[in-house]
């Protein structure tokens, strides 16, 4: 019979006919080994965008107001103030932001990066063979699709984009795969999307699945349960996967009456629409909405090992869209909030829209940094994982103003000093990116050279 270890490192997944299969926690295979304590963590790196830019005055207040949600993570994170962006593009800042975000290089055109983003050069630096070299996903206002730069931050080089998926259930079926639907000959998306709440990707692996939970399998039933979690886990997030598509299209409750998924792009200054009885669709409680879901099945996917580089995008550049909070509404939080920040009476509401972008930063986080699971050396996702996050627009975020850029590092197994450090001498975002890959071990010169100075003093 083979030993516990060699069926542990085997049973990776679950499989099923015709190639179907489930991965399991990356744990799996060392539970109960000596070795799990001391082992070392894989090397990941995930970028987190965020649109529209910060201003000075709101960091300036430390983990309060704005940036409160990341507080809990004080302990972990890395602030740097004072850096410059150089990149150009044939549009305006959000798009020059946009360009430049884990890049580090001017496009001549929109529809691509002009390189590798830093999430590629360290998953090819690792030669990692996961079953996904990166995953990308987000929630976006569906501007204009063919400025490919301001959605898509993960990119192998020229061209190639590793495109960002947008909704919950593509998300699913990206990462934990998918099903033949029975529909008896309908191509309606609607009874599409019902059928597939009476299927799941489980039923794909159950002969095996009843193998690994029987004697014959050889696992304890400390094993046995832990697979049997994973898979209620796993059900419950298809589930409410699908769950989430059907309320976007009006199958099922919604979180408002407003709530709509985004209409298909148009230019990048305009606001989703169309117009419901003369008013544009909120289109923050559709963000909340998916954004939970999104979040777990990203999660698990790396804890399953299925992942280990990509990048997270909460609003994609120069977006505009309706924003409400207690301290006002505007229709378009892009035209008539951000630009608008000289204008005192709007800092508020602009300002709420930060901190509700940094909750979506927040919970990602908080899911990495979950102690319930422990990664190979006892500590958290969070802990191992570099997580680089960033915007398009520094200080001046009412005229696309990229000087005073902030950046954080969350994690990154202890790589750099923990605080807020603001770079003076104006320093550049090339020279951020280098130092993060230089704290992995990669030193092979990344963005523009010519603003590359070398590696900041974060280490």
């Amino acid at each position: 019979m083979e030993s516990k270890r060699t069926l542990h490192s085997r049973r990776q997944f679950l499989r099923g006919a015709g190639g179907a299969s489930i991965a399991l926690p990356f744990l799996l295979s060392r539970e109960g080994s000596t070795r799990a304590q001391t082992a070392t963590p894989p090397e990941r790196l995930i970028t987190v965008y965020f649109a529209q830019g910060i201003p000075a005055s709101v960091r300036s207040n430390g983990y309060t107001g704005a940036l409160a949600p990341l507080a809990p993570f004080q302990s972990k994170l890395t602030m740097v103030e004072g850096l410059n962006c150089n990149a150009t593009s044939p549009n305006n800042g959000h798009s020059h932001g946009s360009t430049a975000f884990a890049c580090g290089l001017s496009t001549p055109v929109l529809s691509t990066k002009q390189g590798p983003s830093l999430d590629w050069v360290v998953y090819q630096a690792s030669k990692t063979n996961t079953p996904l070299p990166t995953l990308s996903v987000g929630i976006s206002a569906g501007d204009n699709a063919d400025e490919s730069v301001r959605y898509n931050h993960s990119w192998r080089g020229v061209n190639q984009p590793n495109l960002v998926i947008l909704d919950t259930l593509s998300v699913f079926q990206q990462t934990f795969g998918q099903v033949i639907v029975p529909t008896t000959g309908t191509a309606d998306p609607a009874a599409i999307l019902k059928a597939r709440q009476r299927v799941s990707v489980l039923d794909t692996v159950m002969a095996d699945y009843q193998h690994v939970m029987s004697d014959a399998g050889g696992y304890s039933p400390a094993i046995r349960t832990m697979i049997s979690n994973h898979l209620d886990t796993l059900r419950e997030l298809e589930m409410r996967a699908v769950a989430t598509q059907m309320s976007l299209t009006g199958q099922g409750p919604t979180v408002s009456a407003a709530c709509k998924g985004p209409a298909a792009p148009m230019d990048m200054h305009s606001i989703m629409g169309p117009p419901v009885n003369g008013v544009n669709p909120k289109t923050t409680p559709y963000f909340d909405l998916m954004w939970p879901t999104m979040m777990d099945l990203y999660v698990l996917a790396m804890r399953c090992d299925l992942v280990r580089f990509g990048n997270v995008t909460v609003i994609t550049g120069g977006d505009s869209y309706p924003y409400s909070s207690a301290n006002g509404t505007a229709t378009n939080i892009h035209g008539n909030g951000y630009h608008l920040w000289a204008n005192t009476s709007i800092r508020p509401l602009v300002t709420d829209h930060i901190q509700w972008q940094m909750t979506k930063i927040a919970a990602f986080l908080s899911r990495l940094d979950d102690s319930s699971f422990k990664d190979v050396d006892g500590g958290t996702l969070l802990d191992n994982t570099t997580v680089v996050i960033g915007t398009e627009l520094g200080d001046d975020v009412a005229n696309h103003g990229m000087t005073n850029m902030p950046f954080w590092i969350a994690g990154a197994k202890r790589r750099f000093k923990i605080g807020n450090f603001n770079i003076p001498g104006g320093r550049s975002d090339v020279d951020f990116y280098n130092t993060v890959l230089h704290g992995i071990g990669v030193n092979t010169p990344f963005g523009d050279q010519q603003y590359s100075t070398g590696v900041l003093p974060l280490m």
